[in-house]
């Protein structure tokens, strides 16, 4: 399953929904500024399944190489993977927001820079956590057998529902990750492949996800995102995503390659979100589909070839992409860029 694509054509699935996310903008006062519409009801409704099917991809490739029992070498890959890139292309960003005109927000303290969470880097931040807690819940042999990793997983969608956490270093962020990222962990580790591709396991997947959406209330957003029918909507909507993406028989070439630069497209793709922004209203190209349409070209297009420039210095590697000095260019061009 890991290798013929579909995971990738996934991950490729959710690179889309996130640019078009910062292409649109989170609300009318920044990206392209939607104030309403058919795009901005779309653009709101996609947040319960954006985030949710990253994490949940995250956890499913990770049970597909979990930890083997070497803690200094997991613990230091994922800090490699996740927080060398937060730190240095994160603060690229803040820089850049800091010196370039028009774009939609800088820094308001620079002390706090990292502590709080910068933009869309929170998620590689908190995933980090969410990595730290796995690993000692594998220590603890906590989610070896099915009867301990369902409780685990209820412990984890009561505290997503009870317990804010502070916002500081992501730790909020890795609670309303965690139950999607176990969820994740659970397809791979359970072998629950074929069970989602059954017909009658996508139908009660689509009618959980009807009935969420329906006590929600689209197509109105609901900014809190700690309810139980928010939880439900976003699991039961990855669950089809994964029922649909498993059950390819033909994945799409381009939306493998996509997902295969999944990593940097996520690392870098505001960078180039804003210049399709800022360069198309400068040259008096405001037409809302044809800014959609070039933001997102070079919202996926430009990281991809960022990964490959950078992929082949083994300090780029690492700064940039968070990959070992150590690893070959070939390598480092056929390994999985999910964290």
């Amino acid at each position: 399953m890991a290798k013929d694509g579909r995971i990738d054509t996934l991950r490729g699935f959710a690179c889309l929904l996130l640019v078009l996310y910062h292409v649109v903008g989170s609300d009318p006062s920044n990206g392209l500024r939607v104030d309403g519409g058919p795009v901005r009801w779309l653009n709101d409704g996609l947040a319960y399944v954006r985030m949710p099917l990253f994490t949940v991809l995250s956890g499913l490739v990770y049970g597909l190489r979990p930890f083997e029992g070497d803690s200094a070498r997991f613990l230091g890959g994922k800090a490699r993977r996740l927080v060398v890139p937060m730190l240095v292309v994160g603060t690229l960003f803040a820089l850049l927001q800091a010196s370039v005109p028009n774009t939609n927000s800088a820094i308001q303290d620079w002390r706090l820079l990292h502590i709080e969470p910068l933009g869309h880097f929170w998620f590689v931040e908190s995933l980090f956590w969410v990595f730290v807690l796995v690993w000692a819940l594998e220590r603890l042999r906590a989610i070896d057998s099915p009867r301990g990793f369902a409780a685990t997983c209820l412990l984890a969608a009561g505290v997503y529902l009870t317990v804010r956490g502070p916002h500081w270093f992501g730790i909020e962020g890795a609670i309303y990750l965690l139950p999607y990222f176990l969820a994740g962990l659970a397809v791979s580790r359970f072998s629950l492949w074929a069970r989602l591709t059954d017909g009658r396991a996508r139908g009660l997947l689509l009618v959980a996800a009807a009935v969420a959406v329906f006590q929600i209330g689209m197509p109105e957003p609901n900014h809190d995102r700690r309810t139980v029918w928010i939880l439900l909507a976003g699991l039961s909507l990855c669950g089809l995503c994964l029922s649909v993406g498993f059950g390819l028989r033909a994945p799409p070439a381009w939306l493998q390659r996509v997902g295969r630069g999944s990593y940097a497209i996520y690392l870098f793709h505001v960078f180039f979100t804003a210049a399709a922004r800022i360069a198309t209203t400068e040259a008096g190209l405001a037409w809302l589909p044809l800014q959609i349409a070039t933001g997102l070209a070079l919202g996926i297009a430009g990281p991809m070839l960022i990964e490959r420039w950078a992929s082949r210095e083994r300090w780029l590697r690492l700064l940039l992409l968070g990959q070992s000095t150590g690893r070959s260019q070939r390598a480092v061009l056929d390994a999985s860029p999910q964290a």
